[in-house]
């Protein structure tokens, strides 16, 4: 029985080596599990990279940035310093001007000048609309000298071609006295002039117009020395000849003088709309209803888009999203916010009816897919830019 005791006894000792290998071994198995998945996950991720890197697999390409929205064509009616109007325009489509025309005005003239009553900020107006009217002074007395001149030419080449009488050679010589006094008059007149003008006492204008008055006296001092010997001692076939030289010479004078009184009603040269200005040398800005996004591309984004043909583009942060297609890229380097950009041209289409001139909105350019080690550079360099590109053109 003792025996047997200690066999039971001995029997249940010898077990607990055993069941510590077990457990050993029931430890040890998981552990070569785990290796066998990490393995099987090492290798997953080495064909998932070498398929994404030998396949032909490509990422999207998309460059952000913003945009300014700008009118295909602006035309800016402005006044200069000196007087003068400037009517130019310009188009944002090409970036270049389309011209512009300069109305100059005399010394001394006086010159009015109105717009349209009926033009307000908003108002829509089509090419060929008349928005402005000029007056000069300058302009009415001229062709009310010339049409008096034009007049004596006339009455005179009468008096040649019937003879002239003593009550005509009368006349005659009195205008020339007439003229003589009239001149002597105005001397008095340039004498003062002159010293006041010597003393920097009266503008260059007033100075010109005493000269120009005075200049005027002598010609029709001449004119009455003409008259009076005409009719002294006749006309002659060639003086006949020379009077309608003279009266044609007129007639295109006025004409000429006329044309230029024409050109003095402003029109405007594109259909477009009426924007408020708030400068006082600007008159008058018409923008046409057809926009353009005017985007700055920063040079490290620019192959990309050059190497897409007609990169798409979409702006954002309006009522609803814009599509458009890139037209046209600058290659001249520009510094906005410190990074290098060229500015891309891109045409918008269907804009909506909160799309407005000088608005600056997100922009995103989509390129051509690029490859995964192009993609994350783009991402890398996408993560390391010192700042956003934001900036009005």
């Amino acid at each position: 029985m003792a025996r047997l005791s200690l066999q039971d006894d001995v029997v249940p000792s010898s077990s607990h080596p055993a069941d510590g290998k077990g457990v050993e071994r029931r430890r040890s198995r998981p552990s070569g599990r785990r290796i066998l998945l990490l393995a099987t996950i090492a290798a997953v991720v080495v064909c998932a990279l070498g398929a994404v890197l030998f396949l032909p697999i490509r990422f999207p390409s998309v460059v952000s940035t913003y945009a300014t929205i700008a009118p295909v064509n602006r035309w800016v009616l402005s006044k200069a310093t000196d007087g003068q109007l400037i009517a130019s325009t310009f188009n944002y489509k090409t970036g270049l001007s389309e011209g512009f025309r300069v109305s100059t005005f005399n010394q001394g003239s006086s010159v009015h000048f109105s717009l349209h009553a009926a033009l307000v900020p908003g108002r829509a107006v089509s090419a060929g609309d008349t928005i402005a009217s000029i007056y000069s002074s300058d302009v009415a007395e001229r062709l009310i000298a010339l049409h008096g001149q034009l007049d004596a030419a006339r009455r005179l080449l009468e008096v040649n071609a019937t003879g002239a009488k003593s009550a005509i050679v009368t006349e005659a010589e009195k205008r020339l006295v007439f003229a003589q006094r009239r001149r002597e008059e105005h001397r008095k007149v340039e004498e003062r002039t002159q010293l006041l003008f010597d003393q920097h006492l009266i503008p260059q204008g007033e100075y010109d117009r005493i000269q120009s008055e005075a200049n005027e006296a002598q010609d029709e001092i001449s004119l009455a020395e003409s008259n009076l010997e005409a009719a002294r001692t006749g006309a002659k076939p060639e003086q006949l000849a020379l009077g309608n030289a003279n009266i044609a010479a007129l007639e295109s004078e006025i004409e000429a003088v006329t044309q230029r009184a024409a050109t003095f009603t402003l029109t405007t040269p594109i259909s477009g709309t009426v924007i408020s200005t708030f400068s006082e040398g600007t008159l008058l800005t018409i923008a046409s209803p057809e926009y353009v996004a005017l985007i700055p591309v920063r040079w490290i984004d620019y192959r990309r888009v050059a190497a897409t043909p007609k990169p798409s583009l979409v702006l954002l942060g309006l009522s609803q999203a814009v599509g458009g297609t890139v037209i046209a890229m600058n290659h001249e380097l520009q510094v906005l916010r410190g990074q290098e950009v060229l500015i891309a041209t891109g045409r918008i289409d269907a804009p909506p009816a909160d799309v407005m001139p000088g608005m600056l909105v997100p922009c995103r350019i989509t390129c051509t897919p690029v490859t995964a080690l192009e993609y994350g550079r783009q991402v890398f360099q996408a993560a390391t830019a010192s700042r956003p590109l934001l900036g009005a053109f």
